[in-house]
């Protein structure tokens, strides 16, 4: 709308007052307003004026005091406590603010509204740069104790190494190991540490000449491929063609044998998908059952009409029936006798050859060398043999001591029931504590026979364990000696057949070099038509570049060329500048907001109602 139909509204809406209005009605309209302008016809009544139509087609109060309200509402009592409640009958009715508030909205108000958005927007920004500050500290916090973590891992890792080995020590030292013992176990597993320190460095020099290989090979590969590449380069036409339609029959074939591996698997997944559905079906799940049962109960009816039909028979029948029955049996047994105790020689041997291999490899581990090994062996087989002729004496030494042991606690129990009455001259506490020290004492005297006797057995038993691997050690060598005469007997019989034939093996590599010089000459022949063949077609080609050089049209058509590529780049170039100027002088939504807010201004202006709300 123009500003003229603004104005109007405008002066209109400023000069009424609520507040000035309600005074003048109460006090006769004798006083002036509470504040503000004074009125221009103040106290006396609205003029014809007053009735006329507004700017916005609908009629408006005088400017000076207004005529009393006569109705029901206004001579109804009003109670306070009757007021309805809103907002779900939390809160009560809002009063209508005091005063009219701002009545114009000029830059000033706009401009004050702006600073107090930037004011907020400022704010937001600093609030969000605060933020991103925290953040920025966290995270800095973060890797700061990251990093301290990983610092703490290694220092426990390194705490829990110490610990295992503090832990291995004392227990070492709990069970009374002795320092040899723990002295050859360190060994041990130095020698391990050796081994697997060579098994990773040869590991590694593999893993090197193998990568060493695979650049070799590609670069073969690369070297055949562009060889290959010159070959089908120097061929004629026709055969390059040749070549082309072999080799693109040859992807074609490669495609349709990939079609059918597809195919074959989907058919065996539908095959699967079946014969799973075979496997799940009741009925054939029923038939096979009734089936096994028809069977069973089949060859019991055989055998029950076999016993019938010897019922029938006479008794000499059926005694010379009885004796061929039990003479199959026994015969049936011994077989079976004798199937089981081949059954148990192959698995003993089984076992053997099982605890050779794993004692062997469990030996090349752990030992640096064969010398060493069987150094080893030679020692362990002494102190085995030395424990196992002086096992029977130890063993009566011990019942000895463990029954001296018993005898002593008969008679200690015996001298303490004796000892009741005690006499004057002992007091009871001092032979309790005389009692309590002996009993101490035999205590531990008993727990150290009882762990020397563990300790014995688990000698014995692992020197017999030794005594198995010596035993074992000779069928592995009995073993080993065969398999290298097998070696030598096939050594000689290679000799024979091979190597003592010197003459048979000259005439076939001069046969071979004879072929192969035939062969070379071959291909020198086609080498040479080849090369005539390529430098013709060279020549031809340089011809035909000579020519095409010469001609002007190829001159011109070039050149064009040149510069329909150069005023595509120019092309290319304007229309990226003047997409970029497009969005940046974009102002069509800036517009649009603008024209929308000040539409929405304008109704709330023309309408008074609408005024009054907005200056609220």
């Amino acid at each position: 709308s123009p500003p003229s139909a603004l104005r109007p509204a405008a002066s209109q809406a400023a000069t009424m007052r609520p507040g000035t209005m309600m005074s003048g009605m109460q006090t006769g309209g004798l006083g002036p307003p509470m504040g503000g302008a004074p009125p221009t016809a103040g106290g006396r009544a609205p003029t014809a004026q007053g009735q006329r139509m507004g700017t916005a087609s609908r009629t408006r109060q005088g400017t000076a005091m207004q005529q009393p309200v006569i109705g029901v509402g206004a001579l109804t009592e009003v109670q306070v406590s009757g007021r309805p409640m809103t907002t779900q009958g939390v809160a009560g009715m809002k009063t209508g603010a005091m005063g009219p508030k701002r009545q114009i909205y000029d830059k000033t108000y706009y401009m004050l509204e702006l600073r107090k958005r930037s004011q907020e927007l400022v704010d937001e920004v600093a609030s969000l740069n605060k933020e991103i500050n925290d953040i920025q500290q966290d995270n800095q916090l973060y890797l700061n104790l990251e990093k301290r973590y990983d610092s703490l891992v290694k220092t426990v890792r390194a705490l829990e190494g110490d610990l295992a080995d503090h832990n291995l020590a004392t227990d070492k030292q709990r069970t009374d190991t002795r320092p040899e013992e723990v002295h050859h176990m360190y060994m041990i597993m130095r020698q391990q540490n050796e081994q697997q320190r060579n098994d990773v460095d040869e590991i590694f020099l593999e893993k090197r000449n193998h990568e060493e290989d695979i650049a070799r090979i590609d670069q073969e590969i690369a070297s055949i491929a562009r060889a290959a590449e010159d070959r089908l380069n120097e061929l004629h036409p026709d055969q390059r063609r040749e070549y082309e339609d072999l080799r693109e029959e040859n992807g074609r074939l490669g495609q349709d044998v990939y079609e059918a591996r597809e195919e074959l698997d989907q058919v065996n997944g539908r095959l699967n998908t079946l014969e799973a559905h075979l496997r799940s079906d009741m009925l054939r799940t029923r038939y096979q059952q009734l089936s096994t049962v028809r069977r069973e109960l089949e060859e019991r009816l055989g055998s029950l009409e076999q016993e019938v039909q010897q019922c029938s028979m006479s008794i000499p029948e059926q005694r010379d029936l009885l004796l061929s029955r039990v003479k199959s049996d026994n015969a049936d047994i011994v077989a079976a006798e004798k199937q089981n105790s081949e059954l148990k020689l192959d698995c003993e041997r089984l076992r053997a050859q099982i605890r050779d291999v794993t004692a062997d490899a469990q030996e090349k581990k752990d030992e640096g060398s064969d010398h060493q090994k069987y150094e080893i062996l030679f020692t362990k087989d002494k102190e085995m043999t030395q424990f196992i002729e002086s096992f029977s004496d130890s063993k009566a030494e011990e019942e000895k001591k463990l029954k001296e042991k018993q005898d002593a606690i008969v008679n200690l129990l015996q001298n303490i029931s004796k000892a009741a009455v005690l006499p004057s001259d002992v007091t009871p506490e001092s032979h309790l504590r005389d009692m309590e020290d002996e009993l101490d004492f035999k205590s531990k005297q008993l727990h150290n026979s009882e762990t020397t006797q563990n300790r014995l057995e688990a000698e014995l038993a692992k020197r017999e364990g030794e005594l198995e691997k010596i035993e074992s050690l000779d069928v592995k060598i009995s073993l080993e000696l065969q398999q290298i005469e097998a070696k030598m007997r096939q050594y000689e019989n290679d000799i024979a057949t091979k190597y003592d034939l010197v003459d048979d093996m000259r005439k076939q590599g001069e046969a071979k070099m004879a072929d192969l010089a035939s062969r070379k000459a071959l291909l020198e022949a086609r080498a040479q038509a080849l090369r005539q063949q390529v430098g013709f077609l060279k020549l031809r080609h340089d011809s035909k570049r000579q020519q095409l050089s010469d001609d002007q049209t190829a001159t011109n058509l070039e050149a064009q060329e040149q510069k329909i590529r150069q005023f595509g780049q120019t092309l290319y170039t304007l229309q990226s500048f003047i997409t970029q100027k497009n969005s940046e002088s974009d102002f069509r939504s800036e517009m649009g907001a603008c024209l929308d807010m000040a539409g929405q201004i304008n109704k709330i202006l023309q309408d008074p109602h609408g005024a009054h709300l907005g200056g609220r």
